[in-house]
């Protein structure tokens, strides 16, 4: 997927993302965000991605998931902070699949993940930056509701990119 110049939600889906994901304070929510590619309007074309649902899930970390992800090839955890649910996300593997099956049935795909930082502004923390294992947007909830949209890249060395949120 080509990084969006922007993203839109659809309908209520942001106050969907918002309710859910910080009602799992003091943890970190979890959702995929499920849409299609959408053009702008203007007569500048521009790709962007329209969000149609917010599927909220478990967050399923547990401390012993590190060391089941790490890879080989990568140093060991630089991350002094103690990871678990209160800075961290999983999303079950079995959720993502039942939902890309859901929206590729209505023409749709999972288009990117959110997350929460009840603690926290939305901006991808050094946690979120190391366990990225593929580039994707990844929509963040910071403590007070305000949501920030960021292209996560795989490798390390870029900074996240931030995405235009339209109607925010």
């Amino acid at each position: 997927m080509q990084i969006p110049v922007f993203i839109e939600f659809s309908g209520d889906c942001q106050r969907v993302l918002c309710q859910s994901l910080l009602a799992a304070a003091p943890y970190e929510g979890c959702a995929l965000l499920i849409g299609n590619q959408k053009e702008s309007d203007s007569l500048v074309k521009e790709d962007g991605l329209k969000i149609h649902l917010i599927w909220p899930c478990c967050n399923v970390w547990k401390p012993e998931v590190s060391n089941l992800l790490e890879s080989p090839k990568r140093k060991s955890n630089p991350l002094k902070e103690d990871l678990s649910k209160k800075n961290r996300f999983l999303i079950d593997p079995r959720e993502q699949i039942l939902a890309q099956r859901w929206a590729r049935n209505r023409n749709w795909q999972v288009v990117g993940s959110a997350h929460s930082h009840p603690h926290g502004v939305p901006i991808p923390s050094a946690a979120d930056r190391y366990w990225t294992f593929l580039s994707g947007l990844s929509v963040i909830v910071g403590q007070s509701g305000e949501i920030r949209a960021w292209w996560m890249h795989e490798k390390q060395t870029f900074e996240p990119k931030e995405v235009a949120i339209l109607g925010s």
